[in-house]
């Protein structure tokens, strides 16, 4: 008989383990490319400790044979740029999301307000616009129902102005 904490390591590992070959090859050739390029000289072994992740992790997720979860994005970035400001370090970890795209795992953790806010920061100045967490529903709704209302006042101020 298993016990729960089994059962939870299951869970988690089904949903990081990739299911097809088509997400394999396109996380391969996505995601694996900028961290290889990203790991540069350091071995998978060096990155792993920089990281505190296994070396095999850093081995399937280069090779695409793993979904990146927003934490191992992170501790991923830290350890590629230790020494680097927190907006190159936001910056690195933005271009990892990207390119996980809709492989990426939304770990179950509260995010580094410092880090969410600097990434914020950055997408608004790329032209992206106020931005939530994207774990954040409560956040989304809050700025939808405020574009709303703002989009409703000046609706309102041109009827009522003709």
């Amino acid at each position: 008989m298993s016990s729960g904490a089994d059962d939870a390591s299951r869970a988690r590992d089904g949903r990081h383990a990739v299911p097809d070959r088509a997400e394999r090859v396109h996380l391969a050739a996505t995601f694996g490319v900028v961290l290889r390029v990203e790991r540069g000289h350091l071995t998978q072994q060096e990155l792993a400790d920089r990281a505190g992740l296994d070396r095999r992790t850093v081995d399937r997720l280069e090779n695409g044979q793993r979904r990146p979860s927003t934490v191992s994005i992170w501790r991923l970035a830290r350890a590629l740029r230790p020494g680097d400001s927190m907006q190159d370090r936001v910056a690195l970890e933005e271009r990892l999301r990207r390119a996980a795209g809709h492989s990426l795992v939304y770990a179950n953790t509260r995010p580094h307000a410092a880090r969410e806010r600097v990434r914020g920061e950055l997408l608004a100045e790329a032209g992206a616009g106020p931005v939530a967490s994207e774990a954040d529903l409560l956040g989304r709704l809050i700025v939808a129902d405020l574009a709303a209302s703002v989009a409703g006042a000046d609706t309102e101020r041109h009827d009522g102005n003709t």
